[in-house]
């Protein structure tokens, strides 16, 4: 029996196949053929054979052993090194495969995008469709192109000549999480609104055929290039947001299969987390959109009637919940959730709005009024022309009538409502949005502040949530818009300034065509025509010179004939007289004037027939000095600068051309104040009748020398030179 269980033991050791099961086996079999077996001598005993002692069998499985435990270790390391390197090879292989996808997925994506920019993008925008915003449709697609092709290049820069063993994408993509996460934001935060668009565009016969045709364009391309074929114009617009989302999907396989022991392992975690990031934040942006047009559009669209119906427990419960923490927070103090970066933005945008308001409230009550004033100022001008040119001179054409003249402030006002209050109403409409969504904001935190102070649970979570949501939202657009905002009114006060000066310089020019700006001096033919016009008790001389300081007014040399028409202004004042001077018709004073004698008129003519009567630079009241004054006559190299800057000013006479009769310089600069002056401004000085003045200089600044700068109890300032006179007058 031994031999036929041995045999059937051994045939089936050898079916066996794994080492640590055959061993046992092996050595069973082994040891019992090499059993020695003794027959037994004694006839009659049939217990049977006899086998090797224990201590033989010991030593026999020793040495079996050492025979055959070196080679079943040697074929396991063996199998083991080979599996390992087969499983690295496999993911390496895989590994490349995948770079293999992303790279050319990537060329694909690109082309898309290059072919919808030519194809779709240019023809549109150069058409300049009214109604068709392309910009709206595709927003910043050319700056999704230009980092697609960014990214392609660093792609391309890393595996091309590089062993596979040593290729690193994940650093690609670390670099250009920056941009890419700021693009790709873009384009899919005004994809929503694109796709309305698109769908407002559809409905108009004109413009979906525009569309239409560049579909049609593409499809033919597509199917050229053996590409899939092209749905619509929807499936164009997504084809970025797909783009952006399959990233993670490609770097996680990546990952999956680059070894732990590659230098690309580490880097390709980061870069799965980072563009992970990237969809998350994207996701969160348009929650936060998606946020504030729910609330934006409740607010907007419901009726006071819709609003009475969602009243319930829970909204009425919510409410006086809100009340009572907001009125813990007034009266007790207590802690808040606080940003500093919104309650800085939001105080710039209250004080916008309230500066955008009280300008176009003021601005429009400007031009009302100088739509009033502006009138009454053109018949004023007509009115003077009337009085300052004859009948003759009108009928030649000498000046423009104003009644001609066209109204600067027609233009004015087109102007300013066009460039200021058009902009800055358009710019106070936008205000009322933000509002809504800051007082939205304001409530969530109340709910926000008030859970934290109860259990923290599923609400609590969702009030976070709503509220970090909105503040994220209006923090970010409240940046935005105080700046454009700014710009906006400050563009706009630029503009109002502007179209003052111009009204202005408009209105200067339209008068110093229709007044001349200087008067010519009275001659003999004047003299001889008011002789002959009017009688001898309506002629006036005037005694002194006189200028113009009201409207109105005309200057008069002394001397100078004129003929009264009227003892009173049109005001009804007696001071102030119409006067006719032969050239044209003003009011002087009364004071300035004395009755025409002939007789004596002739007499001092014959007297002073040496003389120039030509003083029309010197002071108003500066009268002519008497033949009989002792004074001192000086070369005329010898007077003073400031004399000599009133070179025919001063009183100057010529007597057979040498120069006589003139004043010392300290005599020339004293004067008195013949009547009081109150000053209306810094710049101009405050005199009382007969106080003593040292003129400094006989002009102002710009020349004009009506107006003398003096000094006066060691106070400087410019006064009338008409209000001046020489202390023989005084």
């Amino acid at each position: 029996m031994e031999p036929k269980e041995a045999t059937g033991k051994e045939n089936m050791g050898t079916k066996k196949k794994n080492l640590t099961f055959l061993r046992p086996r092996l050595y069973m079999l082994e040891r019992r053929k090499t059993d020695t077996v003794v027959e037994s001598s004694v006839s009659g005993d049939h217990s049977g054979t006899l086998r090797r002692s224990q201590s033989d069998r010991t030593e026999y499985n020793q040495k079996l052993q050492e025979k055959m435990t070196p080679q079943a270790g040697c074929s396991a390391s063996e199998s083991l090194i080979q599996e390992e390197e087969q499983q690295m090879q496999r993911r390496m292989a895989k590994r490349s495969k995948i770079i293999k996808e992303l790279i050319q997925t990537e060329k694909d994506y690109l082309n898309d995008l290059e072919l919808c920019i030519k194809e779709v993008v240019q023809p549109l925008r150069n058409k300049q469709i009214d109604r068709l915003d392309v910009d709206s449709l595709f927003s910043n697609i050319e700056s999704v192109h230009q980092i697609s092709a960014k990214l392609l290049s660093l792609l391309e820069e890393a595996t091309t000549d590089v062993e596979p063993a040593m290729q690193v994408i994940g650093e690609i993509f670390l670099q250009i999480k920056g941009p890419l996460e700021d693009i790709y934001k873009i384009y899919c935060y005004h994809h929503d609104e694109a796709r309305s668009v698109l769908e407002s565009y559809e409905k108009e016969e004109e413009l979906k055929q525009h569309l239409s045709f560049c579909i049609q364009s593409l499809k033919k391309i597509y199917v050229q290039e053996g590409k899939p074929n092209l749905l619509d114009m929807g499936s164009l617009m997504i084809k970025p947001i797909q783009r952006v989302m399959k990233y993670p999907l490609l770097l996680c396989e990546l990952r999956n299969s680059t070894p732990p022991s590659h230098p690309d392992f580490r880097a390709l975690e980061e870069a799965f987390a980072a563009v992970k990031d990237i969809n998350i934040n994207i996701n969160e942006l348009k929650r936060r959109k998606d946020l504030v047009l729910k609330y934006k559009k409740n607010d907007e669209d419901e009726s006071l009637k819709d609003k009475l119906s969602k009243l319930n427990i829970h909204s009425i419960s919510k409410k006086s919940k809100r009340v009572t923490n907001h009125l813990k927070i007034l009266t007790r103090g207590e802690s808040q959730v606080k940003d500093n970066t919104f309650n800085r933005e939001e105080k710039l945008f209250r004080c916008l709005e309230k500066t955008v308001r009280h300008c176009v409230k003021n601005i429009s009550f400007c031009l009302q009024h100088i739509q009033d004033v502006m009138p009454l100022a053109l018949q004023s001008v007509m009115e003077l022309q009337e009085i300052s040119c004859n009948k003759d001179e009108e009928e030649r054409g000498y000046s423009e009538t104003p009644s001609n003249a066209p109204n600067p402030c027609d233009d004015f006002a087109a102007h300013l409502q066009k460039l200021v209050l058009m902009p800055l109403s358009a710019l106070l409409s936008l205000f009322p949005g933000p509002q809504k969504l800051i007082q939205k904001r304001y409530d969530k935190l109340l709910d926000y502040n008030s859970y934290l102070q109860r259990a923290a649970g599923d609400e609590s979570d969702l009030a976070k949530k709503d509220y970090e949501a909105l503040n994220a939202q209006l923090v970010e657009e409240l940046q935005v818009f105080n700046q454009a905002a700014r710009k906006i009114l400050s563009n706009c006060l630029c503009s109002f300034i502007t179209l003052l000066r111009e009204l202005m310089w408009v209105a200067q020019r339209l008068c110093s065509t229709v007044v001349p700006p200087e008067v010519p001096h009275q001659t003999d033919i004047h003299r001889a025509k008011l002789l002959s016009t009017y009688s001898t008790e309506e002629l006036y001389q005037a005694k002194r010179k006189c200028n113009a300081t009201q409207e109105y007014d005309i200057n008069l040399l002394e001397g100078e004939l004129v003929a009264v028409v009227e003892q009173r202004d049109p005001l009804g004042s007696t001071s102030r007289w119409l006067v006719d001077t032969g050239i044209i018709k003003g009011y002087v004073y009364s004071s300035f004037l004395k009755p025409y004698n002939p007789a004596k008129v002739q007499k001092a003519d014959a007297e002073n027939r040496l003389y120039d009567d030509d003083f029309d630079n010197i002071s108003l009241f500066v009268s002519s000095r008497p033949a009989s004054d002792n004074v001192t006559g000086t070369p005329e190299g010898s007077i003073s600068d400031s004399s000599s800057s009133l070179s025919g000013t001063c009183g100057k006479f010529e007597t057979n051309g040498t120069v006589a009769d003139s004043f010392q310089e300290v005599d020339e600069q004293i004067f008195y104040a013949v009547h009081a002056f109150q000053a209306r401004s810094d710049h101009e000085l405050s005199l009382q009748e007969y106080q003593k003045v040292h003129i400094l200089r006989f002009c102002d600044l710009s020349g004009n020398k009506e107006w003398w700068l003096a000094e006066a109890q060691g106070q400087k300032g410019y006064v009338p030179a008409n209000y001046l006179g020489k202390m023989t007058y005084a």
